[in-house]
């Protein structure tokens, strides 16, 4: 009787749209658990080819239209190699399933995230706010050297919430619609993004082919993100804030994220920000009220209620597909 419930079981969890499902529900408790440390990622040497093969080909002598297309060039020359290998060792493994969970773990780095910004979260407490800068800094692109601690604080909670969106919810989506393959692919465009973000004056014209494919593959995470959020707490409140958060600088998978996250912390979240000296006007989202160093720890929380959430529906969805498919005797 035990092994002819074993080989039921076997026989349930050889389909696709079984295993996939099952291997990332796995590897989402591995990665709560057992948080890879940030030296020891993979990626860090992913960002250092990807700054050097900038420094080769983003020339500032070209016109802008060439800069354009060395961009486009270097985004295949930087991502294809990777992606090619590791179907390579796919081919070549002897147990591919569990290559396919190694890599995607090292996609999932939330949990390096979340440390970042407890951090931040500390020195505020603390009132070493120059500190809280200097952790903020690897987190954000916009400069920190002023910024005041609600400065500090709301650019902590916009970059959590992008991350999650970005980092988290995206990777899982892009492995259920492609396979690890696409979720390497998307992570590595989206390393290249935060390496040459247009928004910075050296990649003004090099980094737009990167951040347009960057902006469309996020849109279904940043999407699903911000609705599970919205549910989460008050869709109501949330479309009320959305209705006036168009000011043609966030697209709308933002601006609907923005809005979910201000609905759920009750806190004011956008507004100007500062690249290389230069003031960018955003709008306001939100409430009047202004974030608190205190709010990092309650986004994070419910950060978490939105990863269980997730986790939760796919261990549903396994065990409805599992009972539907069950042999009767």
């Amino acid at each position: 009787m035990h092994s002819e419930t074993l080989s039921i079981l076997q026989q349930l969890l050889q389909p696709a749209w079984v295993q996939q499902p099952l291997l990332l529900l796995v590897v989402i408790l591995l990665s709560r658990l057992l948080s890879l440390p940030a030296s020891y990622q993979p990626l860090v040497l992913f960002r250092i080819l990807a700054q050097r093969l900038a420094k080769r080909v983003n020339k500032t002598t070209y016109p802008a239209t060439q800069l354009k297309l060395s961009g486009s060039l270097a985004l295949v020359i930087a991502v294809m190699p990777w992606l090619a290998l590791a179907w390579a060792f796919t081919l070549l493994s002897q147990m591919p399933q569990l290559w396919h969970a190694l890599l995607l773990y090292l996609c999932l780095d939330w949990q390096q995230v979340r440390q970042q910004a407890l951090q931040v979260e500390q020195s505020l407490h603390k009132q070493q706010l120059s500190l809280a800068r200097d952790q903020l800094q690897p987190l954000v692109l916009r400069e920190v050297k002023l910024m005041s601690a609600v400065g500090v604080s709301k650019a902590c909670l916009e970059s959590l919430l992008f991350r999650l969106a970005s980092h988290w919810t995206s990777v899982l989506l892009w492995f259920l619609a492609g396979g690890v393959i696409a979720a390497i692919g998307y992570r590595l465009v989206q390393e290249l993004h935060q390496q040459w973000n247009p928004k910075t004056q050296r990649f003004r014209e090099f980094g737009q082919p990167v951040a347009k494919v960057a902006a469309i593959i996020s849109w279904p995470g940043m999407l699903l993100t911000a609705t599970v959020l919205a549910f989460l707490v008050s869709v109501r409140r949330s479309r009320h804030y959305l209705k006036f958060s168009n000011d043609g600088y966030f697209n709308f998978p933002a601006r609907w994220l923005l809005a979910a996250g201000a609905s759920a912390l009750q806190r004011n979240l956008a507004g100007p920000v500062y690249y290389q000296g230069q003031k960018i006007r955003r709008i306001r989202i939100g409430p009047t009220q202004e974030p608190t160093a205190a709010d990092i720890s309650q986004l994070l929380q419910l950060c978490r209620q939105y990863q269980i959430a997730v986790s939760l529906i796919l261990a549903s969805y396994l065990g409805l597909a599992l009972l539907m498919h069950w042999p009767l005797v």
